[in-house]
């Protein structure tokens, strides 16, 4: 097997990311319809990409072989807006290897530079999402020391069409308010 090499991505290495991210993406369509690709969802995730690349509190890696693209990782410093401890954490929102080179130590390579990365930065807190689906996926994080943390769920909703002939009235749903019907201004 040849060696991996993990570097940090430059605005050249576009293409050849997108191609990975794109075969990516139809697969996982493959694995979980829900994970429908927008018409315009390239375009969109080469716009994020590039927004990646300029910030300072985001990586991109890429994974070689033989000169030839085979992995990328995307890593960014978040900031938790809410009641919980710690409030500065890693994330990590893509992590992609071609299929051929998986179990090949290329996945592994591309998480030890992120997670050296936000080391390097006084991150010691890594989050990330895991396709539910995915077994192989949640198989490679928890080979990295990954425990679930939260689930995120969906709930498809029947489509109710307006006037929908069963002669029933719907009540109007109250809005919910501050405590006491206080309003703005302190009008009571």
């Amino acid at each position: 097997m040849s060696d991996v090499m993990v570097k940090a991505a430059r605005p050249a290495d576009e293409p050849a990311v997108l191609a990975l991210v794109q075969a990516e993406m139809r697969a996982q369509e493959d694995v979980d319809s829900r994970f429908r690709l927008r018409p315009d969802g390239i375009p969109r995730y080469a716009a994020y990409l590039q927004k990646r690349l300029r910030e300072i509190d985001s990586t991109v890696f890429v994974a070689m072989i033989d000169g030839e693209t085979v992995g990328v990782a995307v890593g960014s410093i978040r900031i938790q807006e809410a009641f919980f401890e710690p409030r500065r954490f890693g994330y990590v929102s893509d992590l992609v290897v071609h299929p051929s080179w998986r179990r090949h130590g290329v996945g592994r390579a591309l998480w030890d530079r992120v997670a050296l990365w936000f080391r390097g930065l006084g991150v010691d807190v890594v989050r990330l999402h895991v396709a539910a689906r995915s077994r192989e996926a949640q198989s490679f994080w928890e080979s990295v020391g990954a425990d679930p943390f939260l689930t995120e769920s969906w709930i498809d909703l029947p489509a109710v069409a307006p006037g929908d002939g069963s002669g029933e009235t719907k009540e109007a749903v109250p809005a919910v308010g501050p405590p006491g019907g206080a309003r703005k201004g302190g009008e009571g």
